[in-house]
């Protein structure tokens, strides 16, 4: 099977299992390939915004639901549940628009949220809005790069496969640094959440 008939048959639930492992890497090569031809831009926006907005319902459903249970048998997360419900006070909808911005909390806010019992309505609209938004900006981003990158490199058409393994290795390496980031989650913090320092 070449390239384009995988493309053609797998891409999109491809897409769709990659922006859930690894949301920015996998939606820039999707919009890559639909400058390519392989895809639909539309619709990659929507399996997209579709696979991002499933995994955070899915963290805020289980911090709803187990939130109290895992707390109670992992105490030393209790400051920073603590610090992001602080952050819920303070920013509101706000902090569920735009939290996707907050690299290595972005599995632990919706969690969060979820266990203080934010509205759960409210969460799915705000956090469809939000997630609308990411998907067109960074689509739009990643497509307007693809155009820029012909026009800068003339053989790019030439080297597409290079082009493409060189994508998914920098988001491979980007998913590592990101779990490594968040195995530091894992260490002994202070018990004094006005001690706590959310990571840059």
């Amino acid at each position: 099977m070449s390239f384009q008939e995988l493309m053609l048959s797998y891409g999109y639930p491809i897409l769709f299992a990659g922006v859930i492992f690894e949301s920015e890497a996998f939606l820039i090569l999707g919009a890559y390939l639909a400058h390519r031809g392989y895809f639909s831009l539309p619709i990659v926006i929507g399996v997209a915004a579709l696979a991002s907005l499933s995994i955070t319902q899915f963290s805020f459903y289980l911090g709803h639901r187990y939130g109290a249970t895992f707390l109670a048998k992992h105490p030393r997360w209790q400051p920073r549940i603590e610090r992001v419900q602080q952050l819920t006070q303070r920013y509101g909808v706000g902090l569920v628009l735009g939290y996707r911005a907050l690299y290595g909390m972005r599995g632990l806010i919706p969690a969060a949220m979820g266990l203080a019992n934010y509205p759960r309505v409210s969460f799915l609209l705000y956090n469809a809005i939000g997630v609308s938004i990411w998907a067109v900006v960074v689509a739009l981003a990643g497509n307007h790069l693809a155009r820029f990158a012909e026009q800068v490199f003339d053989e790019l058409r030439a080297h597409e496969s290079t082009v493409i393994v060189v994508i998914l290795s920098l988001g491979f390496v980007w998913g590592v640094y990101q779990l490594y980031r968040q195995s530091r989650l894992q260490r002994p913090i202070p018990t004094d959440p006005n001690s706590f320092i959310p990571e840059s």
